[in-house]
């Protein structure tokens, strides 16, 4: 196929300097847009709390400061737990606690009876590795802490096919949208990687008409060994917000990089940091990211999914498959043993030694609206 030509434009500098990729570009300011840096922490437990103390409704303050005092008891717990004991079941109720405390910042009012949202439907056949999750969806949506979590980070659910209230997923497919241990995951299931790592994420602009638009970057190596589509770089990076693929002849260290870039634009007033903060916002349910200790901080990437696959947001996807395992070991503990003896085994025992932090400093990165990332003391 034939490729069009890249948009004319540059790369967006604000205050002379490159505007890097974020979820969390800028801030709002007195009098007009900051650029947001990235804010190193240690401890994230109590950048989340500083946070949460800003609560101008006192219940609401206090009932989210008790959620983090659970979340955080029942996380250091988990750290000091073994995974095939009580770990995964711990982790769970940081998790829930973590993203009530989100809702109700958020929200801004006292929580009132909150459920989990979500049922398990465990391995019944002996030795099985895999079984289902039901998701409420539209039966008590404002009771579901799963479905509340989901407003709270503004990340699409799946709708219902009628009759029905729930969506089911295999756990096979959420796990699989686990970026962290996937191709530990994916070698044991005998299945092609679907994460692809991307190199670049630019804001460009055309100053003469004041309009910005997005542009990613990749090795084609990484579709090629895989056996994906160089197109599959645009058709998944679409989620409402058209993407083409675009020539480019860029070369680094002798490997081709492949372009995308959104189809239309988006007109600013003044300056490009008004609106970039928009562009970000369109693209990221199509992101997965990992918190890295070197700059930029946050690597990102694509996921290629199977045609049947329902896609979540990668907070989302990490808090049902702890759920999920969560469930295994409060009911059938002889069955989680069995899967951490299976070829799964390792992607588990990497998903609970790597994942929880991952996942602390990503919700840390939402209370705060700015990236947190761990600081590199040596």
């Amino acid at each position: 196929m034939k490729l069009q030509d890249a948009r004319v434009g540059e790369v967006v500098h604000i205050r002379q300097r490159p505007a890097a990729f974020s979820f969390f570009p800028t801030y709002q300011g007195a009098k007009r847009e900051g650029v947001h840096s990235t804010l190193f922490a240690t401890d994230p437990w109590n950048i989340i709390r500083h946070n949460l103390e800003k609560i101008t409704d006192v219940p609401a303050q206090r009932q989210a400061l008790a959620f983090l005092v659970q979340a955080r008891d029942f996380f250091v717990a988990a750290q000091n737990s073994d995974v095939s004991a009580a770990k995964p079941l711990l982790l769970y109720y940081a998790f829930l606690n973590l993203a009530k405390c989100l809702v109700t910042k958020r929200r801004g009012a006292v929580l009132g009876t909150v459920h989990h949202g979500l049922s398990e439907k465990l391995p019944t056949t002996a030795n099985a590795i895999h079984g289902h999750v039901s998701i409420d969806i539209s039966k008590s949506p404002g009771t579901s802490a799963f479905v509340m979590f989901a407003q709270a980070l503004g990340a699409a659910l799946p709708t219902p096919v009628a009759p029905n209230t729930h969506v089911q997923m295999r756990s096979q497919d959420f796990l699989g949208q686990v970026l962290i241990g996937h191709r530990v995951f994916c070698q044991a299931e005998g299945m092609i990687e679907r994460f692809i790592s991307l190199h670049r994420i630019d804001y460009m602009q055309d100053a003469a008409a004041k309009h910005v638009w997005t542009r990613v970057h990749a090795f084609a190596d990484d579709f090629t060994r895989l056996g994906y589509a160089m197109t599959s770089l645009s058709k998944y990076l679409d989620d409402g917000m058209k993407w083409r693929n675009v020539k480019c002849d860029t070369e680094i260290d002798s490997r081709r990089i492949i372009e995308a870039e959104t189809t239309t634009t988006m007109q600013y007033g003044h300056r490009p940091s008004q609106v970039i903060g928009q562009l970000s916002q369109k693209i990221r349910s199509r992101l997965w990211r990992s918190v890295t200790a070197y700059p930029p901080y946050r690597k990102y990437y694509l996921y290629q999914p199977s045609s049947s696959q329902i896609i979540l947001d990668q907070l989302m996807t990490i808090y049902l498959s702890t759920f999920y395992f969560g469930s295994i070991t409060r009911y059938k503990p002889e069955q989680f043993d069995y899967i951490l003896k299976s070829p799964i085994g390792p992607f588990v025992f990497e998903f609970f030694s790597n994942q929880p932090t991952q996942f602390l400093y990503l919700m840390a990165s939402e209370f705060m609206q700015q990236e947190v990332a761990k600081a590199a003391i040596t």
